[in-house]
């Protein structure tokens, strides 16, 4: 019996692999033993996914020292010059790192640029050298053919590093649309990566340096349940589930975290206001659906409100991201991004969900009564790289005003179908193919890949497929 190293490190995560095809067609596999590394392991968590085959073992941490610390900073800094990506330049930039930025500027005024090339690789080396040898209790026990990943960007990394020192092949799942031009180098370097789309795969090839043989495109797991609306509540049920009004229109706003953008629940007032003003078609009702990272006690004012609802996904949970989303969860928000006659949210994936189900969409680009400098202001994420593919679709009305985001609205009520070709674009694009197979599709990939590796020491050869 071979055995594969999972690791799920955040509630998206747990979402995407665990409770999707990926992990259901690896439990189908009879010879196949299944070691999870989660930092969820009580009893409800065993209780889904233990069996005979699968273990489940606490998250390994893994702690750089100093040295390993600056080695990385370092690496973040020549690549974040080496591959010039807007994103990941705004995101560091009040980081005080004057001096590196000034040495790497001046090689590439000298056209040396091949230099920060070199230095990357080198750097790579380097880290490895500092790195002790990771996790040996652990690897001798399971001695596993293959390890995915389920975030390249985990800061879990005592087993993929620990893989990577035995010659042991790594998969890493590139888990958001914005990971490649919004997180730096990899933290580790995946034998191969599992990507939702095209854009992606090309992002890798020339940010990160990864062959085009090395990337597989799979489409987005999280989104194979789109393709059954035959199973999700009807309009009436689900509006009862909610206390929504079957007879009003849903206007659906999705929030962001608290941390990124911590006036939204500001533009919802300002949104809220006009409502009561009958400035917006008076059949309609709000529904606010808070981000796991928001807090919901600024919404508490909504309470007793008959015409919003509040919507909290998810339960806390020991994820990195503080959640974890059961199936009724992925359900509920399906079904909201099916039933709702428009979504507004602020540069959100949530976009993309509502574009899978054809629903109207708007982006807000204010920050809310007052708009802040734009290193503060929600204004830079359309500005980021993965968010400028979504606009380029022209499927989703940008806001930048309360009173632009009062007729987007109204014209979305009115006519539904408007910018459709456009969110026909973004499924494309975005999701590669939305069949339902994505899950299945990741899961066969593993297995090829563990059936097609042989292991150096020959002691634990995988028999080819």
């Amino acid at each position: 019996m071979k055995s594969i190293f999972v690791i799920v490190d955040l509630g998206i995560s747990i979402r995407n692999i665990l409770r999707t095809e990926v992990f259901k067609r690896l439990s189908e596999e009879k010879a196949l033993h299944i070691v999870i590394f989660s930092p969820v392991v009580d009893e409800g968590f065993l209780e889904e996914f233990g069996g005979e085959r699968v273990t489940i073992e606490p998250l390994r941490q893994w702690r750089p020292n100093p040295m390993v610390k600056v080695v990385q900073s370092l690496r973040k800094e020549f690549w974040a010059e080496r591959s010039d990506i807007f994103t990941f330049k705004n995101r560091r930039e009040k980081k005080d790192r004057k001096s590196t930025r000034l040495l790497i500027r001046l090689l590439n005024a000298l056209n040396l640029g091949h230099l920060l090339d070199r230095t990357l690789e080198r750097l790579d080396q380097l880290e490895i050298k500092l790195t002790p040898r990771l996790e040996q209790a652990l690897f001798d026990r399971f001695q596993p053919a293959l390890v995915f990943s389920s975030s390249i960007y985990t800061k879990a990394l005592a087993v993929p590093v620990g893989a990577k020192q035995r010659g042991i092949p790594v998969i890493g799942f590139m888990q958001s649309w914005d990971n490649p031009t919004s997180k730096g180098p990899f933290p580790f370097r995946p034998d191969k990566v599992i990507v939702w789309n095209e854009i992606l795969k090309r992002e890798i090839e020339e940010h990160h340096a990864i062959p085009a043989e090395r990337i597989f495109v799979s489409g987005v797991p999280q989104f194979d349940l789109y393709t059954h609306t035959d199973r999700f509540l009807s309009r009436d049920a689900f509006f009862r589930k909610w206390r929504l009004d079957p007879a009003r229109r849903l206007i659906t706003y999705t929030t962001g975290s608290a941390r990124m953008l911590p006036d939204e629940h500001r533009v919802i007032d300002m949104l809220d206001q006009a409502m009561k003003r009958h400035e917006i078609i008076p059949d309609s009702q709000l529904l606010v659906r808070l981000h796991p990272k928001d807090k919901p006690e600024v919404y508490s004012r909504f309470a007793q409100r008959a015409d919003i609802v509040v919507q909290s996904p998810g339960r806390v949970g020991a994820t990195q991201d503080n959640w974890n989303p059961s199936i009724e969860d992925m359900y509920d928000l399906a079904e909201l991004m099916y039933h709702s006659d428009v979504v507004v949210n602020i540069a959100s994936t949530i976009t993309i969900d509502a574009a899978c189900l054809d629903t109207p969409v708007i982006n807000v680009r204010f920050d809310g009564p007052t708009n802040h400098d734009y290193l503060n202001s929600c204004r830079r994420y359309y500005d980021y790289d993965h968010y400028r593919n979504i606009l380029a679709t022209g499927g989703v009305r940008i806001a930048d005003t309360p009173a632009e985001l009062v007729d987007a609205i109204n014209r979305y009520l009115a006519d539904p179908q408007l910018e459709s070709a456009g969110r026909e674009r973004i499924r494309n694009e975005q999701c590669w193919k939305l069949d339902g197979q994505s899950g299945r599709r990741i899961a066969e990939f593993l297995l090829t890949t563990m059936r097609q590796h042989q292991p150096s020491d020959g002691s634990d050869a995988v028999a080819s497929a």
